[in-house]
């Protein structure tokens, strides 16, 4: 028998390059997209440390060797510039409240909990910030439909409240759904953002395919 010996980067790169292909562009206002070389972002909402790399049910339950992020995709990127106080607030606070995968089948929440996030924090960000960047993620598949409810197909009251505040404090606004299915776009008309893309759930290294957009790469 042939000794097969598979090329796992030539997979990965194909599998980088499909998720970046499928983000779906809804606004761009201003071509605030891709980002420019010299300006910084603050990026809000506990997705880009939580990325949802597919639904679940048993696709989503294949193991795989590290799931890269969104945040993973933007650091590789030398030319896009973090607003890392903003980051370690947000790590230390997933820290402490780890992700829930439920207990059981089908028991994950549409949503995780998200952070609350104070005025001052927020404005603070701007200050040094060019461009805000908002998350959003959900996840639903085999035995959990998602229904029409806050969390799920509706944004939570903590990520209107974020929204509120990031808008009120930001000259441009990006927002970003990790999502594999429908949800509520009132957002749009009610907060008035600058860019919204559908970054979907690309696998384990979507967040990757996903800076590849943000930068101008792709």
């Amino acid at each position: 028998m042939n000794k097969v010996i598979f090329d796992w980067n030539k997979y990965i790169n194909l599998s980088r390059a499909a998720g970046a292909e499928g983000i779906v562009m809804l606004e761009n206002r201003d071509n605030v997209l891709p980002l420019d070389n010299d300006k910084s972002i603050a990026v809000f909402g506990r997705a880009q440390l939580n990325y949802y790399k597919c639904g679940m049910g048993s696709g989503g339950m294949v193991n795989v060797s590290k799931v890269y992020n969104i945040l993973d995709g933007l650091r590789e990127r030398t030319d896009i510039k973090i607003n890392e106080e903003l980051l370690k607030i947000y790590e230390e606070w997933v820290e402490a409240n780890p992700f829930n995968e439920g207990e059981g089948w089908g028991t994950e929440p549409w949503s995780q909990i998200e952070m609350e996030i104070d005025e001052e924090t927020v404005n603070n960000a701007a200050k040094v910030s060019d461009v805000a960047m908002v998350i959003i993620g959900r996840t639903a598949g085999e035995d959990k439909d998602f229904t029409d409810s806050k969390e799920a197909f509706r944004l939570s009251d903590i990520e209107e409240d974020m929204m509120t505040k990031v808008r009120k404090a930001f000259k441009k606004v990006i927002v970003l759904l990790n999502i594999g299915s429908l949800t509520n776009m009132d957002f749009i008309d009610t907060y008035n953002p600058d860019a919204v893309m559908i970054v979907w759930q690309g696998g384990m290294v979507g967040g990757l395919g996903t800076a590849d957009v943000i930068s101008g790469k792709v």
